[in-house]
């Protein structure tokens, strides 16, 4: 009796070991099966039956279409659904998904708000949800991604401010959030993304002024405020500590006041929207150091005076419009040394001569 209780302490600590040396890789990867299987169970509409015939708890979740592990602990890094015309919500358990590095559930039908509980992926860089209907506010506890490096939430019907809290991940490289319904001012702590290259917040709207943190950011290549409800002027800043700045597109808002002088810093500068406002005073003659600009568009605004004769420096222009303004004057011959010009329109002003343009 003695040695069969003998052996059955050490049966069961042996039993108790194994459990307990195995038991986290087997729970995280059934939280991962589980939290994908809801998601599953979340879509309405899989016309191609995509994840209905794919997604299957007898098959290994590895290798289910959309979805990437890493080879190490086989956790789920990736989710790809992309395209795959689904209509559904997301439900909050994929922020139990702990290993997830990537979410692009882009160019879909998917409705409803996104969890707050998507914050829980620490891990997250990448999170794609463009071109669905997802509404509501955009989650504050977003700003606990302290990884993320690209955020898409374009192309959707969210609502409500941006929140400050998305400025402290200073990671982040990409943030759009354009044609949406979202309002109020553009947070002054914008210029805590100390990484950012591209923002695009067009298509909303949004008020009040351009915050001068902004140009602060010496990263940015790209930034679109366009057909949005901005006004006031733009920072005088604009191009002191934006050297790489390539493009800049405020078209269609309520900006006032003249184009700051240090425009001409930005000499990467390959593209300047800003007709559809009411800017005013002289087009600044520092315009015609931008060598690289391919656009210059500053139609439908109040510019007044000469077009200056540096316009004729910028070699590279594709598009020269300036119709609709009260610009007085001869038009320079300098407007003939643009020999890559497609588009030169003039009109509507109180201009004279005609343009020299090369054939």
């Amino acid at each position: 009796m003695d040695i069969c209780m003998f052996y059955f302490g050490v049966l069961v600590l042996i039993t108790n070991y194994i459990s307990l040396t195995t038991s986290t890789p087997l729970f995280n990867l059934t939280t991962d099966q589980y939290s994908l299987t809801v998601l599953k169970n979340s879509i309405v509409s899989d016309p191609n039956a995509i994840l209905h015939t794919n997604w299957s708890i007898h098959t290994p979740i590895c290798g289910w279409i959309g979805i990437s592990c890493g080879t190490k602990h086989q956790r789920v890094t990736a989710l790809n659904l992309s395209s795959f015309n689904l209509r559904g919500t997301i439900p909050p358990h994929l922020g139990n998904v702990s290993f997830l590095r990537v979410i692009d559930i882009s160019s879909n039908t998917f409705t409803g708000v996104l969890p707050s509980e998507l914050s829980k992926l620490r891990r997250l860089e990448v999170i794609n949800v463009a071109a669905n209907n997802f509404s509501g506010e955009i989650p504050s506890s977003f700003g606990d991604l302290s990884q993320l490096r690209h955020m898409d939430m374009s192309d959707n019907v969210f609502s409500g401010r941006i929140p400050s809290s998305l400025f402290n991940i200073s990671r982040l490289q990409n943030l759009n959030m354009s044609f949406n319904t979202l309002d109020g001012n553009i947070p002054e702590e914008i210029g805590g993304l100390s990484s950012l290259e591209r923002v695009s917040l067009q298509n909303n709207r949004l008020r009040g002024t351009i915050p001068y943190a902004v140009f602060n950011i010496s990263s940015l290549i790209s930034v679109i405020f366009a057909y949005n409800m901005l006004s006031g002027k733009l920072p005088n800043n604009i191009c002191s500590n934006t050297p790489r700045l390539r493009e800049f597109t405020v078209l269609r808002n309520q900006f006032d006041g003249e184009i700051p002088r240090n425009i001409g810093k930005c000499k990467e500068l390959q593209l300047l929207q800003l007709q559809y406002n009411n800017f005013s005073g002289d087009i600044p003659s520092e315009i015609g150091s931008l060598s690289m600009l391919q656009g210059l568009f500053l139609l439908e605004n109040q510019f007044k005076g000469r077009i200056p004769k540096q316009v004729g420096n910028l070699t590279s222009l594709l598009y020269l419009m300036l119709q609709e303004n009260h610009l007085t004057g001869r038009i320079p011959k300098q407007v003939g040394n643009l020999t890559s010009l497609l588009f030169l329109m003039l009109q509507e002003n109180h201009l004279t001569g005609t343009p020299s343009v090369p054939s």
